[in-house]
């Protein structure tokens, strides 16, 4: 009697599953030697993994992120923020401990902002403190230096307050390093972003950018809308909006194609580049930019009379 041959569509379905993740990882391994550049440091830029409202402990969609993010083996990982769901609960404790479990699978350097799901009031932010200390920070890495603001102070969204901008003012102050990176949560230039007032649109503009050209700053990383782009550049620096974690993206994200994502950030001695990387493959920013034609118009434009809109 000739033996039954096994095939992968007679498999479980769990062994079907595991046979497709590993499949996965194989071939974005096999498309990242071929795809990246020779790099002396690449971070993990990931935002809005926080579970939806009616399964708030539920991390799935960002511990798949974390399997692919541990196998490209990054040297560090930032969360720019909406790390739980948050909102509308009397006590927010049981799903940071949930969190913690979660992160500690992340086994490379991790690091983190608050977004406003995280801190939606004054009780929440207090409890924020209570388990990190700390809203906004900085540290140096080879010879690049990484910015961690909290765009979110009093619950306005945007604003940053005096102690803060002092903070970063004298963190700023002499450049050391070759290039530097920043990551905020609310990207202040998205006109889409809504609850944005524009005084803190201008405040951005006119304290903070200026700032960050001084201080050898690259790029601007942003979450909170669930979509990658459009990217905007401004004076030279680039500005990113990268919140592709969540289980529910834009919709017109999506309509266009658009999937979840993080961004894996090579770094050069002659500067950087974003790779967007999804489910089954990595791609270009150019590539993955696909609602720049949509949203062209909803950008923040300094000295335009239409950005108090």
């Amino acid at each position: 009697m000739q033996a039954a041959a096994c095939c992968y569509y007679c498999a479980p379905k769990s062994i079907m599953n595991e046979m497709k993740r590993i499949i996965t990882f194989a071939v974005l391994l096999a498309w990242l030697a071929g795809f990246m550049t020779p790099a002396s440091l690449k971070f993990v830029v990931v935002s809005d993994t926080n579970p939806e409202f009616l399964n708030q402990k539920d991390f799935s969609h960002f511990e798949k992120a974390i399997e692919q993010i541990n196998a490209l083996k990054p040297d560090l990982v930032i969360n720019l923020g909406d790390l739980i769901y948050g909102y509308g609960l009397r006590s927010t404790r049981p799903q940071w401990e949930r969190y913690l479990e979660v992160v500690k699978r992340v086994e490379a350097p991790y690091y983190q902002i608050p977004g406003n799901h995280d801190v939606f009031n004054n009780r929440a932010r207090q409890v924020y403190l209570e388990f990190f200390q700390k809203t906004y920070l900085s540290f140096d890495l080879g010879n690049c230096h990484f910015v961690l603001l909290d765009n979110l102070e009093d619950g306005v969204w945007g604003k940053i307050g005096p102690e803060q901008l002092a903070w970063l003012e004298e963190d700023l102050r002499q450049p050391r390093w070759e290039q530097a990176f920043v990551f905020i949560h609310v990207p202040v230039w998205d006109m889409k972003a809504r609850n944005v007032r524009p005084e803190w649109r201008e405040f951005w503009f006119e304290k903070i950018h200026p700032l960050l050209l001084a201080a050898r700053v690259r790029a601007v990383f942003a979450g909170h809308s669930h979509r990658f782009g459009p990217t905007r550049i401004y004076d030279g620096l680039i500005y990113y909006i990268a919140g592709g974690g969540s289980p529910r993206l834009h919709k017109e994200y999506v309509r266009a194609g658009g999937s979840n994502f993080f961004l894996l950030v090579e770094v050069t001695e002659n500067g950087f580049k974003v790779n967007v990387v999804t489910e089954s493959r990595i791609i270009s920013e150019q590539e993955a930019d696909i609602l720049k034609d949509v949203f062209a118009p909803h950008f923040y434009q300094p000295g335009e009379p239409g950005n108090r809109k």
